[in-house]
C-alpha cells in the first residue's frame, strides 16, 4: 500500500499551523500531489487539502485561546513575524474576510493570518469558510503547477501559439473591452441601469457574431489556407486559376503522397488556436471528388462561411429552406473544402465535411478525409474566438458513421474499415465517444481498373 500521502498530509499540516510553518514550507508538498494527480493518483491532492484546513483550524483555535498575549508572544519568539504580523493586522483591520481568503496568495501574510482571525474572535463560521477558499486557491495552484510539470515543460504555449490566439480572439477582446467600459458607465448611473448593462451586452455579442460571420469571416480564413490548399482549383477563392477540369494523377501527386493513412490527423477544430475541443475525422474516401459520391447518396451541398461568400440575406433565405450554412472546422489549419447535409429541420441533420490530404500511393487516388456527425440541439460554443450559438453534435459519432457507410455500399461503393483512431470514451475532454475505426469507401469501378 502507498502510504506517501502521509507525508503529504504532515507537510501541509506543518506548512499551516502556527510556529512550525515558519520553517516548514508547503510548496514542495503541494507540487508533489499535482505531480502524482498528474498520474492518476488522488489521494495526495486530498492529503495535502485536509492537512492545510485543519492545521489552518488548529492555528485559528490557538489565537482564539491566546488572544492578544499570544500575539505578543509570537513577536518576541519569532521576530521573523513582527513584519508579517504587522501587515496583517492592517490587512485585516481594513479588508476583513477578503484578506482571510487571500491570505494564502500574499506570502508571509499567510503565516499568522488564521491565528490572527483567531486572536481576533472573528467568528467561526466565517473563518471557516474564507479558509476553505483561501486553501483551494493557495494550494490549488502549486497543485495545477506540479500537474503540468508532470505532464512535461512541452505543454506550455509557445509564442507562435500564443500570437495565434490572439489573432483569432481579437474580435472577442475588443467587444469584452467597450462592452465592459460601457457597464461601467451606466453602472454609475440611476436610472434603469442594470437595464441598461444588459442591453449593452446583448447588442455587443449580437455585434460581434454580425461581425465575424458576416463581415470578417471569409477574409481571415482564406488567409490562413496552406500553399497546397491554395494551388488547386477546388478551392476558387484563392488567388489561382479556377478551372472546372478534373485534375490528372500527376496533378494530384504534387500536393503530396500518402504511403500509410495513420501518418493524417484524425481530429478537426473549430478554430486554428490550441484550446477547442476536437471532433474526429471518422471517414475516408478515396477518388477524384467526394463529390461523386455524395450526389450518389442524395445528399445537399452546404455554403460555407469561408468559402462562400454569405451576407445576412443569404442566410435567412438558407434558413428559410432549412439548409443554413455549415461553420468552419479545421483539419491540419485547413477550413472544409465543402459540406454536405442529408435534408432535416434547422436543429436536427446529419453533416459531413471534406477536406483534401493527398494521393493515396496504394490505390493510386486522391485521398479526402471527412467528418461525420449528427446535429441534435443547439448550444453556447466558444467557436473560431467568439461566443456564439452552433449546433452541438450527438456524441456517438459511430452511428452516423455506420449509416453512412451502410447507404453508401448499398449503392454500390467499395467500404473497408480500418482502425486508426484512439477509441474515447465520453468525459469533459472528449464530447464524443468512438470504437476507433474509420469507413474508407471507394467506387467499385475504381477497385476493378486499379487491378
Amino acid at each position: 500500500m502507498d502510504f506517501s500521502w502521509w507525508w503529504l498530509f504532515v507537510g501541509s499540516f506543518m506548512d499551516a499551523l502556527i510556529g512550525p510553518n515558519l520553517v516548514v514550507p508547503g510548496e514542495p508538498f503541494f507540487l508533489a500531489a499535482g505531480f502524482q494527480l498528474n498520474q492518476g493518483i488522488m489521494t495526495g491532492v486530498i492529503a495535502v487539502i485536509i492537512g492545510a484546513i485543519i492545521g489552518d483550524q488548529l492555528s485559528f483555535a490557538i489565537g482564539q485561546t491566546m488572544g492578544s498575549k499570544g500575539q505578543r508572544q509570537l513577536r518576541r519568539r519569532f521576530p521573523k513575524t513582527r513584519r508579517a504580523t504587522a501587515k496583517a493586522k492592517l490587512a485585516l483591520k481594513k479588508y476583513g474576510m477578503v484578506i482571510v481568503v487571500a491570505a494564502r496568495l500574499l506570502g508571509p501574510i499567510a503565516w499568522v493570518m488564521p491565528f490572527l482571525a483567531g486572536s481576533y474572535r472573528m467568528t467561526w463560521w466565517k473563518f471557516s469558510a474564507c479558509s476553505l477558499v483561501g486553501v483551494t486557491l493557495g494550494v490549488g495552484q502549486f497543485i495545477f503547477a506540479g500537474a503540468m510539470m508532470g505532464h512535461g515543460i512541452s505543454l506550455l504555449p509557445n509564442a507562435d501559439s500564443i500570437w495565434l490566439f490572439v489573432q483569432e480572439h481579437w474580435l472577442l477582446f475588443t467587444t469584452l473591452t467597450i462592452c465592459g467600459a460601457a457597464s461601467v458607465w451606466f453602472y454609475r448611473q440611476h436610472k434603469a441601469k442594470w437595464f441598461k448593462i444588459l442591453g449593452v451586452w446583448l447588442v455587443g455579442l449580437s455585434a460581434m457574431n454580425y461581425v465575424h460571420f458576416f463581415i470578417n469571416s471569409h477574409q481571415i480564413d482564406t488567409a490562413f489556407i496552406s500553399q497546397s490548399h491554395a494551388a488547386t482549383s477546388e478551392y476558387p477563392n484563392t488567388k489561382q486559376p479556377y478551372t472546372k477540369q478534373p485534375y490528372t494523377k500527376q496533378k494530384w501527386q504534387q500536393l503530396g503522397t500518402i504511403t500509410d493513412y495513420r501518418d493524417l490527423p484524425f481530429e478537426i477544430y473549430p478554430g486554428l488556436a490550441p484550446v477547442y475541443q476536437a471532433q474526429p475525422i471518422n471517414v475516408i474516401y478515396l477518388g477524384n471528388n467526394p463529390n461523386n459520391l455524395m450526389t450518389d447518396l442524395g445528399w445537399q451541398k452546404n455554403k460555407t462561411f469561408s468559402k462562400d461568400k454569405i451576407t445576412l440575406d443569404n442566410y435567412l433565405d438558407l434558413i428559410e429552406i432549412q439548409q443554413p450554412p455549415v461553420s468552419d472546422l479545421y483539419w491540419d489549419q485547413q477550413p472544409q473544402w465543402s459540406a454536405y447535409q442529408l435534408k432535416g429541420d434547422l436543429l436536427k441533420r446529419s453533416h459531413i465535411r471534406w477536406w483534401y490530404a493527398g494521393f493515396d500511393e496504394d490505390s493510386q487516388q486522391p485521398l479526402w478525409v471527412g467528418a461525420i456527425s449528427y446535429d441534435n440541439k443547439l448550444k453556447v460554443a466558444h467557436y473560431q474566438g467568439i461566443v456564439t450559438i452552433l449546433h452541438a453534435i450527438d456524441p456517438n459519432v459511430d452511428e452516423e458513421r455506420d449509416r453512412f457507410a451502410t447507404q453508401s455500399h448499398n449503392k454500390g461503393w467499395q467500404v473497408m474499415w480500418h482502425d486508426l483512431l484512439t477509441p474515447k470514451a465520453y468525459s469533459k475532454e472528449s464530447h464524443y465517444f468512438t470504437d476507433g475505426k474509420v469507413a474508407v469507401i471507394q467506387a467499385k469501378n475504381d477497385i476493378i481498373a486499379k487491378r
